[in-house]
């Protein structure tokens, strides 16, 4: 609740609900959210991240294209790294990996050393990959 001082108006934003149950959570205009977590957190994910490097590096990939997956997985290092786990741009380059590896061919459902880690990583920041799901 903010006070209002002489010649402003004063606005509430919230939630009306009867359960709310969050990490974390942002309301109103222009909010965001951001889970700050311990640094053994941070070291699961960075874990995570890594299988997934070790998996896309068995996959037989054209060094293009295992440079733009890449790129991908070095942004997650850099969130694990951060402790500042945005959770859309996780969910933005868990969707660029697997949509990329879609692109060059490779069904996720086939792709095990793969999909594993992804779905690790989505669990440790509390996202669901619906897209994972069906190849």
């Amino acid at each position: 609740m903010t006070r209002a001082s002489a010649g402003q108006s004063s606005r509430n934003d919230g939630i009306q609900a009867s359960t709310v149950q969050a990490d974390v959570l942002a309301v109103g205009q222009n909010a965001r959210a951001t889970k700050h977590v311990a640094a053994e957190e941070s070291r699961v994910l960075l874990g995570a991240v890594e299988q997934l490097r070790q998996a896309i590096a068995a996959l037989e990939l054209q060094p293009a294209a295992r440079e733009v997956l890449e790129q991908d997985v070095h942004a997650l290092a850099e969130t694990a790294r951060s402790g500042r786990h945005d959770k859309n741009e996780a969910e933005r380059h868990l969707r660029g990996i697997a949509d990329k590896l879609k692109m060059i061919g490779i069904v996720m459902t086939e792709a095990a050393g793969v999909a594993q880690p992804l779905v690790k990583i989505a669990h440790l920041l509390g996202l669901s990959l619906p897209f994972l799901a069906g190849g």
